[in-house]
């Protein structure tokens, strides 16, 4: 016996398959009516539209039988969300049902028809394929050519071609999308290598069905228009049935334009081909590996053997430790041999915590149809290397032609080896060099200063080593104050100093002498001019003194006394 669960379960998927039955019975009515539906819109008044491909007609119609499955599949969903409803319905609603609830056979026909229909439009979809590929050809201008004769011989044509430089070009061309596998197996064939191939499909269907639904409505709308105008009353309404149909007519142009564009792009796939020069080897050599420490300059630089036609140069040094690449242009032929050499490039590496470094260098040349490449790398390896420190008296005062001893100390690091001291003593003497013994950190040279000058000089000892990155160098300064010779000293007296005193004072009087009469002979014209214009004043003078003489003459130039003599 049948337990009371077990019987509404069995009730509600029997009342499922009738309900799910029913709906399919009902999409094949609609499948029905949408169709008439959609053949009663192409009216046989209106134009016809632009031929297409075959391909594009058949996803036309495919894709409005898509939107009706679409409908179909809505139905069914809600039909399946609502078991419990009845199966029966009006009868525009539901397609033939059995007298029993059952189905018709014609409803499941009509709903497997459509889902074929539903996949053959999935494949006739319009699709615009472009394809964009960098090649690299032993010979560009021949490469130009061949790619120009495969697109004539797969009936296609020449977009746009550029060779303006000699060791790069690029070509576009279309050609018929069914066969554009074959045309990239045969652009391939022509390269020595392929850089880079991109291929970019772009699905237009959908706009090329709502681009042309549209245009047909605009040429309905198009006839009516041209009826109306028929029809004008007046001459004003003629003029404005006359713009709106000018105006719809440009749209219309327009989208027949864009919809024989979609035709031409995905009948026609475009090819874009970028062309490069293959190019030749450089022999190029960067030395061998070095050991630098940190901070210390590194300097690189590189000589090659370039092939002949070449007269451009570019290279780049990447030193391996993250910082930017450098790059220059500078070239000169070698001092010695055949070849040439890079400019040298300076880097300085901060940190070793990374060591070692590849250090590489690429390096491209041009010429007139030709191009040549080269690289080469080496190992930098950076150290921390110990410092040498050097001490030295920071000042001292010495006398004139007597021997002094100069003593300085320095650090002497266990990794450093083949220590050596120089001493300079800025007096333009020889410079002291020696090698001081295992384990002693001192090195103490006599000297002698033989010429005083009021100005220090400056004492210098360095200490150089050699370490594993190189060179090691420290160096420190002291000033040294040299001060004149005392001589023969008697008491108090010196006859040396009390002989300089007197040699300077009597250098000061003749220098002063000196200066006096440099003085008057500079100035002298201006002497000479100055006593000649007090001597004229001076005769100026005594001339009006003897032609006047109340105002200043003297006795003697005076009129004699005229006046009567005594009478007797």
């Amino acid at each position: 016996m049948i337990s009371g669960r077990k019987a509404i379960f069995m009730l509600g998927v029997l009342l499922l398959a009738v309900a799910l039955l029913a709906c399919g019975a009902s999409a094949s009515e609609r499948l029905e009516s949408s169709s008439a539906d959609y053949s009663s819109q192409a009216a046989p008044a209106a134009p016809a539209p632009p031929a297409v491909p075959m391909a594009a007609s058949a996803a036309v119609e495919d894709v409005y039988e898509v939107e009706v499955m679409k409908e179909i599949t809505a139905e069914q969903a809600m039909a399946a969300a609502a078991p419990d409803q009845e199966a029966a319905g009006p009868a525009g609603a539901r397609g033939p049902i059995g007298s029993q609830g059952e189905p018709g056979e014609d409803s499941a026909q009509s709903v497997q028809v459509s889902f074929e229909q539903v996949a053959r439009a999935a494949q006739n979809r319009i699709i615009v394929r472009t394809v964009t590929m960098s090649l690299v050809v032993s010979d560009v201008l021949q490469a130009v050519d061949r790619i120009a004769g495969v697109a004539r011989d797969f009936d296609g044509w020449v977009v746009s071609s550029d060779r303006s430089a000699g060791d790069d070009a690029f070509v576009a061309i279309r050609v018929p999308a069914q066969l554009l596998d074959d045309v990239i197996l045969q652009l391939r064939l022509l390269a020595t290598k392929v850089e880079y191939e991109i291929t970019n499909s772009q699905d237009v269907t959908d706009e090329y069905v709502d681009t042309e639904s549209r245009l047909r409505s605009l040429e309905a709308t198009e006839l009516s228009l041209l009826e109306l105008l028929g029809r004008a009353g007046s001459v004003k309404d003629a003029l404005e049935v006359q713009q709106s149909l000018a105006e719809l007519q440009a749209e219309i142009e327009a989208m027949k334009g864009r919809i024989r564009y979609l035709q031409e792009t995905s009948a026609f796939s475009l090819v874009s081909v970028k062309l490069k020069l293959s190019p030749a080897a450089i022999p190029v050599d960067v030395g061998p590996d070095q050991t630098f420490s940190v901070g210390q300059v590194a300097r690189f630089r590189a000589s090659f053997a370039p092939p002949p036609g070449l007269d451009d140069f570019t290279f780049t040094w990447d030193f391996g430790d993250g910082t930017g690449p450098v790059t220059g242009s500078g070239t000169a032929p070698k001092p010695e041999g055949d070849g040439r050499v890079t400019a040298t490039v300076n880097h300085i590496y901060n940190d070793d915590r990374d060591s070692p470094f590849i250090v590489q260098l690429e390096l491209m040349g041009r010429g007139d149809n030709i191009r040549a490449e080269g690289s080469d790398t080496l190992i930098a390896t950076v150290t921390r290397i110990p410092t040498i420190e050097v001490f030295t008296q920071e000042f001292r005062e010495v006398e004139e032609g007597q021997e002094a001893e100069y003593v300085g100390s320095f650090t002497r690091p266990e990794s450093l080896w083949n220590l050596q001291y120089r001493w300079d003593f800025g007096d333009g003497s020889p410079v002291v060099t020696g090698v001081p013994e295992e384990g002693t950190t001192r090195a103490a040279v006599s000297h002698i200063f033989s010429d005083y000058r009021s100005r220090p000089y400056d004492v210098t000892l360095t200490v150089t080593a050699q370490s594993e990155a190189g060179e090691v160098k420290g160096s420190n300064s002291s000033i040294v104050l040299v001060t004149e010779s005392r001589g023969l000293i008697i008491g108090d007296w010196s006859a040396g100093g009390t002989g300089k005193t007197a040699i300077r004072t009597l250098s000061v009087v003749a220098q002063g002498f000196g200066t006096l009469i440099i003085w008057l002979a500079i100035f002298s014209p201006v002497w000479l001019v100055a006593g000649g214009i007090v001597y004229l004043v001076f005769r100026l003078r005594r001339r009006l003194r003897q032609r006047n003489p109340v105002n200043g003459g003297s006795s003697q130039e005076r009129p004699q006394d005229t006046s009567t003599p005594e009478t007797t």
